[in-house]
């Protein structure tokens, strides 16, 4: 139960910042589930072939928006905490794997352990600045965890004090741009001046929501296909083992479509919606299956070279949840259970591939006034599951 006793009142505006949206959720938390009062998305426009500043400056647009929109219309609720969750391209992560063995037998103290994860800290820093061109100071640390610790072979969960001559620390680090960063804050303070606010990346958020919903000791993969990026995230060992991305969304479905029916991406987008929801036209239906069919199998190829990646020294987990606006498509879904992934799982079958509607979720969070059916709205919603560790 993620609540086993009375809670005192509090106010979450959780705002998940994507490639192609802003989705903001306004929830109370108090006694049973929590509770959504309101929700709001501010697209980003559909443009023809975007670049990394056309969509910052257009992500600003929508934060500002979404602020503003919350700020007006709930001027008695004041967030006390404000939860941002950034994906891709927003931030930049990796989990190290951190081995220390010595002859002689050692003391972990807290001094050892600080000064392991500043030296990984900066390593990854610098690997950053030369991957990207950065300047070092327009980078800023978004987070640092130790998932895991392990001593003489032994996973624990408090190391310090003991005598060992072999530790292993799993780190996960974030960093993100600090310009992006503080143009975020700017806008946060400026419509909510007061309660905590806190930045994480989408990895850790969405490994803390669905942790509780698959084995995170099993394992499973999750496959986020966002407006113009596909983020891939690896959870094996209890830990979030490794996350990827590639530049490929459901932006580009939309654009096929628009392309292939010689319309607008506004109406090819409206076509698409109404094809999930099943309402399609039957005179349209095999048109938009050849389409979907041929950009998915573009999508299917590129998934499978990174699952490859993640793959290479030891068989994937079975499970993947399948999020984004596109995975309640069949077609999506069909082409991520597709059998070319067998060879790549731990029962060499293809992925056992689960998705949600915000109907799903409605045991854990109170839903009103929300499309249930809606397949966008799913990750906020986890998102918000995530919010609630840190009340």
């Amino acid at each position: 139960m993620l609540f086993s006793r009375a809670l005192p009142s509090k106010n979450i505006l959780v705002l998940d910042v994507g490639s192609s949206s802003v989705a903001s959720f306004l929830v109370s938390v108090g006694r049973g589930s929590p509770e959504l009062l309101a929700t709001v998305r501010s697209p980003l426009p559909l443009l023809a072939d975007p670049d990394f500043r056309q969509i910052e400056r257009h992500t600003v647009r929508a934060l500002k928006e979404t602020a503003e929109h919350f700020h007006k219309s709930y001027p008695r609720i004041s967030p006390d905490l404000i939860f941002v969750v950034i994906s891709a391209p927003w931030y930049f992560c990796e989990t190290k794997l951190v081995k220390i063995s010595r002859r002689e037998a050692f003391r972990i103290t807290p001094q050892l352990l600080d000064d392991l994860v500043k030296d990984e800290l900066e390593l990854f820093k610098r690997k950053l600045v030369d991957s990207f061109s950065f300047p070092s100071d327009e980078l800023l640390l978004l987070e640092h965890e130790v998932m895991r610790t392990v001593v003489n072979g032994y996973p624990v969960k408090n190391p310090l004090g003991k005598n060992t001559n072999q530790l292993e620390l799993a780190l996960y680090m974030s960093f993100t741009k600090k310009n992006f960063f503080e143009t975020m804050e700017s806008i946060l303070r400026h419509f909510f001046s007061k309660g905590v606010l806190k930045v994480v990346s989408e990895p850790t958020a969405l490994f803390r929501a669905l942790s509780g919903m698959a084995s995170a000791a099993e394992g499973f993969l999750i496959v986020d296909i966002g407006g113009e990026i596909t983020e891939v995230y690896l959870v094996r060992g209890g830990i979030l083992e490794s996350a990827l991305t590639f530049n490929w969304g459901g932006n580009l479905m939309v654009r096929q479509l628009a392309s292939f029916l010689k319309v607008d991406f506004p109406e090819a987008l409206s076509f698409f919606k109404s094809r999930v929801r099943g309402e399609l036209k039957s005179s349209l239906e095999e048109k938009f299956s050849t389409v979907l069919q041929g950009v998915c199998s573009e999508w299917q190829d590129t998934l499978l070279k990174v699952l490859s990646e993640l793959g290479k020294d030891k068989p994937l987990p079975q499970t993947m949840f399948l999020l984004g606006g596109t995975a309640g498509s069949d077609v999506v879904k069909n082409c991520a259970s597709a059998k070319e992934f067998a060879s790549l799982t731990i029962l060499g079958k293809p992925f056992n591939v689960l998705t949600f509607i915000p109907e799903d979720l409605n045991k854990r969070v109170v839903v009103r006034g929300l499309d249930r059916q809606d397949p966008q709205m799913t990750l906020p919603l986890l998102l918000v599951l995530s919010a609630l560790s840190h009340v």
